[in-house]
């Protein structure tokens, strides 16, 4: 875990962390802790431009970085990101996540989100549920731990069901700020979308189906 330092100390933090640290962040689940300012490289120690241009290998290069990301992470999100496979293009989160994935799971909201992810038709892996609250009464906790997520595995896309949640993302990463270029979409809390009919329903989620998850 990295900590944020003070206010009254903003030289010791890297540009890009100073925002969510005027945010009232007080710390990151990094590994490793916060990353050294970068440093000019002699030509000597540049790649050739043979190994600059090589093509990575088919096989999943994000898997180590992310188990190596994941270890700080308290539960539920420690147990979810072990798990991955691949890194996610999208992260869908909402208030009642967390408790869906802590033994208190909906049967029609687990319905609903199958019912949301076949009309999708996202490739495996595409998508990640993580949540952006915690049942155990500890909201900075969990709005560090999402924060992090979404920079540990660099998606551009936060699909946020209901106002809880997208105020949330829409606080930490707000447009136009120089922050990292994820956008966040707005979308009705799954209490709205419970019982409505399919072309309903598809009508709603149409903005998650025209992107383009590259």
């Amino acid at each position: 875990m990295a900590r944020l330092g003070s206010f009254a100390a903003p030289v010791d933090l890297p540009e890009a962390m100073r925002p969510w640290r005027a945010a009232g962040l007080d710390a990151l689940f990094l590994p490793g802790g916060l990353p050294e300012p970068a440093q000019e490289q002699p030509a000597s120690a540049l790649p050739s431009s043979a190994a600059a241009n090589k093509v990575p290998s088919s096989e999943p290069s994000a898997i180590p970085a992310l188990a190596v990301a994941c270890g700080d992470w308290p539960e539920p999100w420690q147990g979810i990101a072990v798990r991955l496979r691949a890194a996610p293009k999208i992260i869908i989160t909402y208030a009642s996540l967390t408790a869906d994935v802590t033994g208190a799971a909906d049967p029609a909201r687990r319905k609903l989100f199958h019912s949301i992810l076949s009309y999708l038709g996202w490739p495996q892996g595409t998508s990640l549920f993580w949540p952006c609250t915690d049942a155990f009464g500890a909201p900075k906790v969990a709005r560090n731990v999402f924060l992090n997520g979404v920079l540990s595995f660099a998606v551009q896309h936060i699909a946020c069901f209901g106002p809880e949640a997208a105020a949330l993302a829409q606080a930490l990463f707000p447009p136009g700020e120089g922050l990292p270029a994820v956008q966040v979409h707005a979308l009705p809390a799954p209490e709205a979308l419970l019982g409505l009919l399919p072309h309903e329903l598809h009508r709603a989620v149409a903005a998650l189906k025209a992107l383009r998850l590259e």
